[in-house]
């Protein structure tokens, strides 16, 4: 219904993911599972989805991995926010009032 009617409509609140080796393990693991149910030999012997998943996972790890290795924007962008991060483990505070 809408909202004119009185009752607004559900909206869909899309799902935050901050760890993109999930994001990307989730576009392989869909691929990889629709090509390999369709194959006419998933018909006679189903592929194990968990195996799938766990490649999944493999490939999108190595691949991140090798981003950060070749390729030369990843690599700027990583430079980039370390030098833009404070590293607290250097810092010494006083916390003496007065002496």
């Amino acid at each position: 219904m809408s909202e004119e009617s009185g009752s607004p409509a559900k909206a869909v609140a899309p799902q935050l993911s901050l760890d993109p080796i999930q994001e990307l393990a989730q576009v392989i693991y869909v691929e990889l599972c629709a090509r390999a149910y369709s194959s006419a030999e998933a018909a006679k012997a189903p592929p194990d989805a968990r195996l799938i998943a766990q490649t999944s996972f493999k490939l999108a790890e190595a691949f991140q991995a090798a981003n950060y290795e070749f390729n030369s924007t990843a690599i700027a962008a990583r430079e980039a926010k370390a030098k833009a991060s404070v590293n607290l483990d250097n810092v010494e505070i006083d916390f003496s009032i007065g002496k």
